[in-house]
Formats: C-alpha cells, sequence, structure tokens
C-alpha cells in the first residue's frame, strides 16, 4: 500500500471514519484511483455503496440549470420572479424582534439564476444566521416532510448580487426547473444527467428503490470531536421524512456514480453540457461586494479545515468555489469544488 492508502486505512481502523472512498483521475489518465477502506468489524464501503451527499447535491442540480440554459428556457440574468413567487414575495431583513417577528424591507434588485446557483441571492440559512434563526425558531415549523416554500419561508439578509451567504439558492433553482420543464427533479435528472452517464444509483427517494437502499450506509456522528464516528441511525438528518426533491442537499448516491458526472466535464465529453458552457462554471462569477462576504465565509475555522488555502484567491463559479490564485498548496488556479456536511468532497 502507498503512505496515503495507509493514512486513509488507519484513519478507519482508528474510528476517525467509518468508511472511506476515494476515487481520482486526471484528464489525461495518468492518475487513475479507485479505493474503497473499511473497518475490519465495521460496515463494508465499496465504490458502489450509497451515501446521503448533503451539500454535493448542490452540483448536479447546477448542471441541471445550465443544460436549461443550453435549451433557451431561461437565461442566467433574467428575473425569476414570476417563477419563485413565495421567494419573491421575501424582504430584505432589517432587525429581528426578541420574539422573533422579522422587520423587512422590499426588495428591489430582480433575482436571477447566477444569483441562486453562486449564493448571491440574499436567501441564507436559519442555522448559519443568528437572525434567520431566531425567525425560524418563532415559526414552530417542521423541520421534515415539507415542501421547498415551507422550508425556508425566510427573509432574504440583502439585496440580490451585492452580497454573499451559503444558502438555499440551490433548492430554489430545483423549483425553477420543475416549473420550466413540467418534470419533478428526481425525474428530470434520471433523464438528463444520470441515464446519459449510465449512472444507476442516484435518487432523492432511495426508500423507493430496495437495489439502492439496501447498499446505502448510515450516516455516523461523532459525540466528542476527538472521538470515533459511530453510526446512528436514530438521529434525524437533513433528508429524515423529504417528500418532494430539494436541489441543495436531498440526493444519495455512490462515490462511482458521482464521478461519472464530474469526470464528465472535466474530459469535456459533452454527455451533459457543451464544452463553452461546462468552461462557464469554472469562471468567476461574483461581485466585488459579494466577494467580500465569500472570503469572510472562507476564513472561518470550519471552512479552513474544508478548503484550506489562502481566503481571498477564491470566487465561485456556476457550481462551486473557484480557485482564482496561484499561491495554494493544495489547488491549481481554475480548480473548482464543493462538498456536504456527511464529510464528502469533489474537486
Amino acid at each position: 500500500m502507498t503512505s496515503l492508502e495507509n493514512l486513509l486505512q488507519s484513519a478507519v481502523d482508528d474510528g476517525t471514519a467509518p468508511g472511506i472512498v476515494v476515487i481520482a483521475r486526471d484528464k489525461d489518465g495518468e492518475v487513475n484511483i479507485s479505493r474503497a477502506f473499511s473497518s475490519e468489524n465495521g460496515t463494508r464501503y465499496n465504490l458502489d455503496t450509497v451515501m446521503e451527499l448533503s451539500s454535493m447535491t448542490k452540483f448536479p442540480t447546477s448542471i441541471a440549470a445550465l443544460q436549461l440554459v443550453e435549451k433557451g428556457l431561461v437565461t442566467l440574468d433574467e428575473d425569476l420572479s414570476h417563477l419563485l413567487p413565495s421567494f419573491a414575495n421575501q424582504g430584505i431583513l432589517v432587525s429581528v424582534a426578541d420574539d422573533g417577528t422579522p422587520t423587512v424591507r422590499k426588495r428591489q434588485n430582480p433575482i436571477t439564476l447566477r444569483h441562486l446557483i453562486t449564493h448571491s441571492s440574499g436567501a441564507g440559512y436559519y442555522f448559519l444566521h443568528e437572525g434567520l434563526g431566531k425567525v425560524r425558531a418563532a415559526q414552530k415549523r417542521e423541520s421534515h416532510g415539507v415542501t421547498v416554500d415551507e422550508a425556508f419561508d425566510l427573509p432574504l439578509l440583502f439585496e440580490p448580487g451585492e452580497g454573499w451567504a451559503y444558502s438555499t439558492g440551490l433548492d430554489r433553482v430545483g423549483q425553477v426547473i420543475e416549473k420550466l420543464t413540467g418534470l419533478s427533479l428526481e425525474d428530470y435528472m434520471k433523464k438528463n444527467i444520470w441515464e446519459p452517464l449510465g449512472a444507476d444509483s442516484p435518487t432523492f427517494f432511495p426508500d423507493q428503490h430496495p437495489d439502492i437502499s439496501n447498499r446505502r450506509v448510515i450516516m455516523a456522528f461523532r459525540k466528542d470531536p476527538d472521538g470515533p464516528a459511530v453510526e446512528k441511525p436514530e438521529i434525524p438528518t437533513v433528508t429524515t421524512g423529504l417528500k418532494v426533491p430539494f436541489g441543495g442537499h436531498g440526493l444519495f448516491a455512490s462515490m462511482s456514480d458521482y464521478f461519472k458526472m464530474v469526470h464528465s466535464l472535466l474530459v469535456d465529453d459533452e454527455k451533459l453540457l457543451k464544452k463553452e458552457t461546462a468552461a462557464l462554471m469554472f469562471q468567476p462569477q461574483l461581485t466585488p461586494a459579494s466577494k467580500e462576504e465569500l472570503y469572510k465565509f472562507m476564513d472561518t475555522p470550519e471552512m479552513k479545515s474544508m478548503f484550506a488555502s489562502p481566503p481571498n484567491d477564491r470566487d465561485f463559479g456556476l457550481g462551486g468555489l473557484l480557485i482564482v490564485g496561484d499561491n495554494h498548496q493544495y489547488w491549481h488556479k481554475g480548480a473548482l469544488m464543493w462538498g456536504g456536511a456527511a464529510s464528502l468532497n469533489w474537486v
């Protein structure tokens, strides 16, 4: 085994991770790694093990949206208010009272697909913003088994295009895709992303597919940050009770199938997007004001542990975090990446 393989196997053996799947391939085929690591007495992991993707769902949702741009069904910069009436009616958060009642002002800027894909629409996650958290708590809503509109009925944090906040934007993109195509996001992705790649595991509803659910592994959690990761089937996750597709966090898939999508874009085989459209994904998209907020977010301890590099050498492309500088220990300029809360990452 190589030193890397030894390191990964030891991480599984000591309980740091319940299992690890690593797949890497470069454009020329000189790098070709596909390995799974499992503990001797634990759950067996392989390349076809199905996992909860969390925010790695955002990448295929972005690709699906760009397919609609190619088809002329929508543009990156048109106002989408007519397609997202519930979202469009949200005001900009000014303050929040002690009882969770928000004070808002009327939104002025249009909400565009570019904003939604790049997290510059003004939307935010209530668990990342204190004010939105207070509003959410006051709503006393169920967290599971709800629609996108019910789950994210929250004010905007800033005018679209004038800030940056990691957000529910891709969940809204999923709604746009469904309204423009007349298909559920599940069916649209199956027909236009997974079937062209020969990928059979990706789904928002693994329990409806025994052949997929039988390959699924249980999420593991740590009680102690320095302790072992332990599988906890009784702990709910962001997909618990999911009844509709959420384009920002709802997918399940094997790493081998997910890699087919990433590799397709790397080699520009045009199975998913035309070369010129794929190239747009790797171009900086943020305004100076939005970049300043991205820098602050990426400079937090949590994000630095996931994406170790100078925070001000990054932008956001149409699908992920984009490296735009040359001062990185690990990444090349032009690399696109993101991950998911379930300790998953793609580059």
